[in-house]
């Protein structure tokens, strides 16, 4: 059982985020399977990465990445990886994120079978 709506949201969110922080290889690759008693779907690219210093932060509401100047040359509010981790949450799911800045990032989305 989940909110159709919400899980959508959060992966469009994804992947939309994807393409904003790629330059101009936007390959993104989707996954989705199954692991344990989880089914979980991943988005990855090879964008301008994130560091491990802001990794902390990007769940926080209005969190913006203040480096290379991104808060201004990328539209966005901050809310999209709040809004993507209390969707999660609320599921009782998880969200991993493992990026490096230069190579990409890749998020999961992990859903408890029940």
């Amino acid at each position: 059982m989940a909110d159709r709506e919400s899980i959508a949201d959060a992966f469009v969110n994804l992947v939309d985020n994807a393409m904003k922080y790629s330059t101009e290889n936007k390959d993104i690759t989707v996954r989705t399977g199954k692991y344990d008693n989880y089914v979980f779907v991943e988005v990855e690219d090879h964008g301008i990465g994130i560091s491990e210093k802001n990794q902390k932060f990007i769940f926080d509401k209005f969190f913006r990445v203040t480096e290379m100047n991104l808060a201004n040359s990328v539209k966005g509010s901050g809310l999209g990886l709040a809004i993507v981790k209390h969707t999660m949450d609320i599921h009782k799911g998880s969200i991993y994120v493992k990026s490096t800045p230069g190579s990409g990032s890749l998020f999961r989305l992990s859903f408890p079978i029940k």
